[in-house]
């Protein structure tokens, strides 16, 4: 099967399972509905601290250099307190739909490309965005650290819940020929297989967060000291940080593509899952990159469509479908170009041990 096989049959799944749309409808219908939990007293209070700090940490002649540095960082975090919604971090899972909604989200597997790769290195695209709704009642300011925190974590863990939900629901539509293929009885139906889906799919969440972050850092010092120094022997090592960090970054969730399907469709543990994906992408290399760049492209693409035909509330509606629909596409693509990688490499490995035989 081909990148463009994958996807054909990814959309038209999607155009015969219109069910499958309802969890990332709803999700988007309640981020533009329902009211915003905003930072914005909160990061304001800090620029005062910090502020005072820092004007008692330098002499005046230096404060004096630095009062351009001091004015972006303001008007950066100002920008950043009035633009954040606890809200969205119902949106930050890694198997998640991506919203059209969410103003910050943490990137999920089918826009890593752009969000995660690229834009930690300065090379995102300013994008438009869907509108706010005209019924959004007033933002719900949160004023307490712990209350952020708290808000944030729950709201991490219900994504997650409707994460697990939603892939199973996408994995039960498949055809019965392909359910019959999957080895022994599945164990995730009922309550207690539901849970065990979801504690799974979580811990890797968490596991992948982490990688991400401990190769996020050095990438974040080398961008502060270049701001700080502005030199060219900063510039080179954030170039050549930055170029190392991103390779990692791309070979690591390329590698781990796959994952999630060894524990959906084959049932594995997670650790052995881990395997199974890079050493299926090892053996399928620049095709999996392929379907990778194919689907991050058209993430992308439609996401600037979406926020082009989302400026009044029925294009907002209609973006929220279309978005739903090409991400559910590019779920059950991947579905299918998963399957029909472990088909071969079953029948390779077999081929070989009748061989030795």
């Amino acid at each position: 099967m081909g990148v463009l096989d994958a996807l054909t049959t990814g959309l038209t799944q999607a155009g015969r399972r219109p069910w499958l749309l309802i969890i990332p409808v709803l999700v988007d219908l309640s981020l533009w509905l329902a009211p915003q939990f905003s930072i914005r007293v909160l990061t304001q209070r800090f620029l005062v601290i910090w502020e005072a700090l820092v004007r008692a940490t330098y002499p005046s002649g230096q404060l004096a250099l630095m009062e351009e540095l001091l004015q972006t960082v303001q008007q950066t975090l100002t920008e950043f307190g009035a633009r954040v919604n606890l809200m969205d971090v119902i949106t930050g899972a890694w198997l998640g739909v991506p919203s059209t909604i969410a103003a910050t989200q943490a990137a999920s597997r089918v826009t890593f490309i752009s969000d995660v790769v690229l834009a930690p290195a300065g090379l995102s695209l300013n994008l438009p965005q869907v509108a706010a709704s005209p019924w959004r009642t007033p933002p719900i300011e949160v004023t307490n650290v712990w209350g952020v925190l708290l808000i944030a974590a729950g709201l991490w863990l219900v994504g997650q819940l409707l994460v697990a939900l939603y892939l199973r629901w996408a994995a039960a539509s498949r055809s019965l020929e392909q359910r019959s293929a999957a080895s022994g009885e599945d164990p995730w139906q009922g309550g207690r297989g539901f849970w065990g889906l979801a504690l799974r799919l979580t811990v890797f969440g968490l596991f992948l967060g982490i990688l991400v972050f401990m190769l996020r850092v050095p990438l974040g010092l080398a961008a502060t000291l270049l701001f700080l120094s502005g030199s060219p022997v900063a510039g080179l090592l954030f170039a050549l940080v930055g170029g190392i960090t991103l390779w990692l970054l791309l070979w690591m969730l390329t590698s781990l593509f796959f994952v999630s399907e060894t524990i959906l469709l084959d049932h594995q543990p997670l650790w052995r899952g881990l395997l199974q994906s890079i050493t299926l992408v090892r053996l399928n290399g620049l095709p999996t990159m392929g379907l990778v760049l194919a689907i991050n492209l058209l993430m992308l693409g439609f996401r600037a469509v979406w926020g082009l035909i989302g400026s009044t509330p029925f294009g907002a509606i209609v973006a929220i479908m279309g978005n739903a629909y090409l991400a559910t596409a590019m779920l059950l693509a991947v579905f299918a170009y998963y399957e029909n990688l472990r088909s071969r490499w079953q029948a390779h490995a077999a081929e070989a041990a009748n061989q030795q035989k």
